[in-house]
């Protein structure tokens, strides 16, 4: 480890150093070819297919403080096809509103 004005650089970072200090003498440019390298190409075949969980916990979470009159809050899947919900529900007085939170089966 290499101390230099109350710091500590490790290995990995000296590594850092030594390449910017590279590219400066360079005049900051990569080599003149470098945009002909063939750029990696990402792997889709085994991508999965993307669920909209909290969307659909959030649509469950409208449709129940409407229901009820209140504010939601918070809408989020807990598992096992459930959903947390948090809304603001007025007392009916005109009072401070509650916070209730339930947790529903998502449909």
């Amino acid at each position: 480890m290499c101390h230099s004005a109350g710091l500590q650089y490790t290995g990995s970072m000296k590594t850092i150093f030594a390449i910017f200090a590279v590219l400066s003498v360079m005049g900051g440019s990569l080599p003149a070819h470098a945009h002909d390298w063939p750029a990696p190409k990402p792997d889709r075949s085994s991508t999965l297919p993307v669920l909209k969980v909290a969307d659909n916990c959030y649509a469950v979470g409208q449709k129940l403080a409407q229901k009820r009159g209140a504010r939601l809050l918070r809408a989020d899947a807990v598992g096992d096809g459930q959903c947390r919900v948090v809304m603001l529900v007025p007392d009916g007085q005109g009072g401070r509103p509650r916070r209730e939170e339930v947790v529903v089966p998502m449909r």
